[in-house]
């Protein structure tokens, strides 16, 4: 079938390509700056915004599923740019996919849509989305998720993914997530604090989403989680792949917001996007342990795999491209 797909040039929206045109099927992807990880692919490029609602009807047109994953990501807890990218392409996808006859949409939301508390208890789908937080990434993505779960119709099928942090091959910008393996890899990373996260592999989220469009059930979303590891553990598995010796120095997370100044000017200085800001430590020290992907696992097949593979094949992705 002819598939459309918006924030395409990305680490998931590359793979996803990359799966798609092996399965056989046409892409269209929306471009608006990046092209790296779609030189080599067999697609066609629309050049548009995901915010101009013309060029999403442009994207849409003639095509019979929609995959939505441009977003905007950041770590500051107040970014104006977050609910203009995350929110109102929504609607304005929604409006543009049932003017052109498109049968169903894929959205790409996070496990951040939810809110966080309470700690200690399984995170599954039944809970509440943090519109109310005071996050703007995390409150843009809650947003966007109502909109598209609540527009689902028998015309329109919508289907919301929830992933945890995506790590994998095919990172050619190199993704946040990746530019810190990178940075791990190296010996860039003078101390760790305590925490950790829930890590998937880029693969098994594309595979998901791709059977989503025949299972998924419209109006309803799937958290697709991996493996918990806290950034000791990170640390010392890229080591053991190649990497420099694991930090030994651990710093409590109080200690490291003091430090959270110096490394905004740092990160200033050299251009490169601070590895912990207050948004990030406090994600990190409350990040849930017990996700439950049984609702993807039953429906859409999810199957992630062991994260030392997952880990394994990027740090070799990373190495074959020179980024090491």
């Amino acid at each position: 079938m002819k598939i459309a797909v918006t924030g395409a040039s990305g680490h998931v929206g590359n793979n996803l390509c990359r799966i798609l045109i092996d399965l056989g099927h046409q892409v269209k992807a929306l471009i608006h700056k990046e092209t790296r990880g779609l030189t080599d692919l067999p697609l066609e490029q629309i050049r548009g915004d995901v915010t101009v609602e013309s060029d999403l009807v442009n994207l849409c047109s003639g095509c019979e599923v929609v995959f939505h994953l441009a977003a905007r990501i950041s770590l500051r807890r107040a970014d104006p740019l977050c609910e203009k990218t995350n929110v109102d392409p929504c609607r304005n996808l929604v409006k543009a996919a049932s003017s052109t006859g498109v049968k169903k949409i894929i959205h790409f939301s996070s496990i951040h849509a939810f809110q966080e508390n309470p700690l200690g208890t399984e995170l599954n789908e039944t809970w509440p989305l943090s519109n109310g937080s005071q996050v703007s990434y995390d409150r843009s993505k809650a947003m966007g998720q109502k909109i598209m779960m609540e527009s689902s119709t028998p015309k329109l099928e919508i289907v919301v993914l929830n992933p945890t942090a995506i790590i994998g091959p095919n990172d050619f910008k190199p993704s946040f997530l990746g530019s810190a393996l990178v940075r791990f890899y190296r010996g860039e990373i003078p101390a760790m604090i305590p925490g950790g996260y829930n890590w998937v592999d880029v693969r098994d989220v594309c595979n998901a989403a791709i059977r989503a469009i025949e299972y998924g059930s419209p109006g309803e979303c799937y958290l697709l989680g991996g493996n918990w590891l806290s950034m000791q553990g990170l640390a010392t598995e890229i080591q053991r792949l190649g990497g420099q010796k694991a930090p030994g120095l651990v710093i409590p997370v109080w200690m490291a917001a003091l430090g959270i100044p110096i490394i905004n000017l740092q990160s200033k200085i050299t251009g490169k996007e601070p590895l912990y800001t207050s948004v990030s430590l406090h994600t990190l020290s409350n990040s849930h342990k017990n996700i439950s992907c049984a609702k993807a696992k039953n429906a859409l097949g999810f199957n992630p795999r062991p994260f030392h593979e997952t880990l394994s094949d990027t740090i070799a992705w990373f190495r074959d491209n020179r980024c090491l």
